[in-house]
């Protein structure tokens, strides 16, 4: 009896919890439902103000819709957003709408709304999310006003709000806090690493400022990693370090600055690279014939054919990548692919291969 007595317990709980999961699976229907039928609601009220600031008979009339729109956004970002979308979506369309009138109506709407002003009460009392939102639509706005404000977030504990803190003053070039945030994170390598090279993509101040400022503080992982980053701009400043590095015996230092002297593929420093063609180590091998791929000399070219024979398969391919687009002649190419050096032969056309059949 009392085991019956506890089935039909756990049976009527059971029946209780599905009922209970069923109500709330319905509610948030309805209230997925509610929110699709008011975003509709809001797009179809817009476009009807947005179709009557377009074409408008007046400039009377014109300055009324903008009005009427500027009271339907209200201080809403995302009503506001869905305007600007639709005003911008005309762009390009069959419709009589120059470009710059739209660039210009968009101007005249900001005016009217001052999305500034959102995006700056979103920072003050918006939750995480949208704090971190909010910094980054300000640094679309050019809102220089508030990166001080925008700088007191990089600290945050939340990782996404000081991220986008941090990227928002890339956007305004600010070199003093966002070297202070990447500081802050050197020591985590699996994060640091890959905002270390977003971040100076994105910059758009003095990257060499930018470099110095971590370069004065960091620890070494974080000055190779900025090291191999900035290769890519070539900023001559940074030579002396690059070529003192590339000859010492730390060995990251070394890989990060022979990888940075290579990509200027200057002619003084093709002896520096001659000897790192030959380091123990490939990725130094690799970045050294990269190097010099760049150069004309016939040394260079001699190096460059002599790493199609390197034991490591990734210099071998970066030498085959390389002598393709050095001076080589035909005969030097068919000795290459008619030779007993299969490893040279074999990397040689995989590149050919791949130059013909497309990535």
């Amino acid at each position: 009896m009392k085991v019956e007595l506890l089935s039909v317990i756990g049976l009527l709980l059971c029946l209780l919890f599905i009922g209970i999961e069923y109500i709330l699976h319905y509610r948030l229907a309805e209230i997925q439902d509610e929110r699709t039928a008011k975003a509709e609601n809001i797009r179809q009220r817009l476009e009807i103000h947005v179709e009557g600031v377009l074409y408008a008979p007046t400039v009377s009339s014109r300055n009324a819709e903008i009005e009427a729109l500027a009271a339907e956004i209200n201080g809403d970002f995302e009503v506001y957003e869905a305007a600007i979308a639709a005003i911008c979506g005309h762009k390009g369309s069959k419709a009589d709408t120059d470009p710059e009138a739209i660039d210009d109506l968009v101007a005249e709407i900001n005016e009217q709304v001052d999305p500034i002003g959102i995006y700056a009460k979103m920072l003050d009392e918006g939750d995480v999310y949208h704090k971190g939102y909010a910094c980054r639509r300000l640094s679309e706005l050019f809102a220089y006003e508030y990166i001080d404000k925008i700088a007191e977030l990089i600290d945050d504990k939340s990782r996404d709000l000081a991220y986008n803190a941090a990227m928002a003053l890339c956007a305004f070039g600010d070199s003093e806090h966002v070297a202070r945030y990447l500081l802050s994170i050197e020591n985590d390598r699996l994060y640091s690493g890959r905002i270390v090279n977003e971040f100076f993509a994105k910059f758009k101040g003095d990257r060499q400022e930018l470099a110095e400022l971590l370069f004065r503080d960091c620890n070494p992982y974080m000055r190779d990693t900025v090291i191999k980053t900035l290769a890519g701009y070539k900023i001559d400043a940074f030579r002396p370090m690059y070529i003192e590095g590339a000859g010492g015996n730390d060995h990251q230092y070394k890989i990060a600055c022979v990888k940075a002297l290579a990509a200027f593929g200057y002619p003084e420093d093709e002896q520096l690279l001659q000897i790192a063609a030959k380091d123990k180590d490939w990725v130094i091998r690799s970045s050294a014939v990269r190097g010099l791929s760049l150069l004309k000399s016939p040394e260079a070219l001699a190096t460059v054919k002599h790493a199609l024979s390197d034991k490591e398969w990734w210099v071998r391919q970066t030498a085959a990548q390389a002598i393709t687009k050095m001076d080589i002649s035909p005969r030097d190419l068919e000795e290459i692919l008619g030779g007993y050096d299969r490893f040279a032969a074999d990397a040689m056309k995989n590149v050919l291969y791949k130059s013909v059949d497309g990535p």
